[in-house]
């Protein structure tokens, strides 16, 4: 993300120095300084100092002065009423809703990544004007960061986690490494103590990892061998325990040949995982379309968001599976939704590779498009990225790219680059 850098070594103005606060300014601005949530109008830009200053976003070193700011508060409700859902996918103590939104208000590190997120997102939805804000607090807590050394509190108690993984979806190409070198120093914490704030963090990250492997076809960046998945499925909430399945399958076959022992022990906990799946879990209701006028997606509903994005994810592994297969593996494979009850499903003998594909890229653009929840949305562009690319009939391209296109305004979500990235595969 690119700013006009500032040598920090002085506050540009009086007032800025006065109120401890770094003073961002980024050259010519028509940013105005009404409620974020309105488009701005032009505004004739006044000469000297203090009316060109107004407009300029000044990052307060304390959160509790800078929420007196109208605008930056919203911020912060913002962010806790619609995008902290997001991170708190599968999370029962909703902790980056509730603690991470608490220690933000006295912790500027936070508090700093909490409204570049919120600035970011407005801007690319609602109001272009709010970028503005996100960069200069997106550039204040890349400095607090970069300042934090090997002793910090900050580092063994999951707040630069949780600021790393904020920073993500505020420019995630430059945090995933930042947010990696967090994430695997406190894997150690995290399996000690998995109702810890840590703990939040590093299922975040393990997510944003997966997404951007599944996007990339690379392997991930962290290192899951010293997870083991029997005690995963009998302690973990069902999400996560799919997430390092995913996540181990992804290290053993994007960027190498699986083995057979691999692929065997990856499926066996994969078909542990959907036998020990409680009923409220999976789908309570799945459409049935007359063939004579087939939608091009299944309708299928969930109670909850975190049980569609573990299905997703379900569905993910067993893409891959599939695609490394062997013809004597395949009919190892399950298709969900086939059954005579809802959320049974039945072997896939019988079909071709292509067709249990297709299968499994339908199911998850059915799952994904009748929710509609933002948290699952953003959730499921990774395995859409990877499993749509099998998508057979033209209406159910169309249908993909129709839903992926409205997603944009609400999501906020570089849609475009994944909308090209299917049509190349698709020729």
């Amino acid at each position: 993300m690119s700013q006009t850098q500032s040598d920090e070594g002085r506050p540009i103005c009086g007032p800025c120095s006065k109120a401890g606060r770094y003073c961002g300014r980024f050259g010519r601005s028509s940013l105005s300084s009404t409620d974020p949530r309105t488009s701005s109008k032009t505004k004739h830009r006044r000469k000297g100092h203090d009316a060109a200053h107004s407009s300029e976003p000044c990052v307060s070193l304390s959160p509790r002065e800078a929420v007196k700011d109208a605008a930056i508060a919203w911020h912060v409700h913002h962010y806790v009423s619609e995008l902290a859902a997001w991170y708190d996918l599968g999370d029962s103590r909703r902790r980056f809703a509730t603690t991470i939104a608490e220690l933000a208000l006295d912790e500027s590190l936070l508090f700093s990544a909490l409204v570049a997120l919120s600035a970011m997102h407005v801007s690319q939805t609602t109001a272009k004007t709010a970028r503005r804000t996100a960069e200069a607090y997106h550039g204040s807590c890349i400095r607090q960061l970069i300042s934090l050394d090997d002793n910090s509190v900050l580092l063994d108690n999951g707040v630069a986690l949780a600021a790393a993984c904020l920073l993500q979806d505020v420019d995630p190409n430059r945090h995933l490494q930042g947010a990696y070198s967090f994430a695997s120093r406190e894997v150690s914490l995290l399996q000690n103590n998995p109702e810890s704030l840590v703990a939040a963090g590093f299922w975040n990250y393990l997510r944003e990892d997966i997404t951007f492997s599944l996007f990339q076809g690379c392997s991930l960046k962290i290192d899951l061998s010293s997870f083991d998945i029997e005690r995963m499925l009998a302690t973990q909430e069902r999400l996560n325990s799919m997430s390092v399945i995913l996540g181990k399958l992804i290290n053993a076959s994007f960027g190498r040949e699986i083995s057979k022992e691999e692929w065997l022990s990856t499926q066996d906990a994969t078909k542990l995982w959907y036998q020990q799946l409680p009923a409220p879990q999976k789908p309570f209701s799945r459409s049935t379309h007359a063939e004579s006028n087939p939608e091009p997606f299944p309708r299928v509903w969930f109670l909850h968001d975190s049980h569609a994005s573990a299905m997703h994810y379900f569905l993910t592994v067993s893409s891959i599976l599939a695609v490394t297969a062997s013809p004597a593996q395949l009919p190892l494979l399950h298709i969900p939704g086939r059954g005579n009850e809802v959320g049974e499903s039945v072997p896939s003998a019988g079909l071709n590779q292509v067709d249990v594909l297709d299968c499994y890229a339908s199911e998850i653009c059915g799952i994904a498009f009748t929710t509609k929840i933002p948290s699952v949305l953003v959730n499921a562009f990774g395995p859409i990225s990877y499993c749509a690319k099998y998508l057979r009939r033209e209406d159910s391209r169309d249908e993909l790219v129709r839903n992926l296109t409205a997603c944009k305004k609400v999501i906020g979500w570089p849609i475009d680059r994944l909308i090209q990235d299917l049509k190349r595969s698709w020729g």
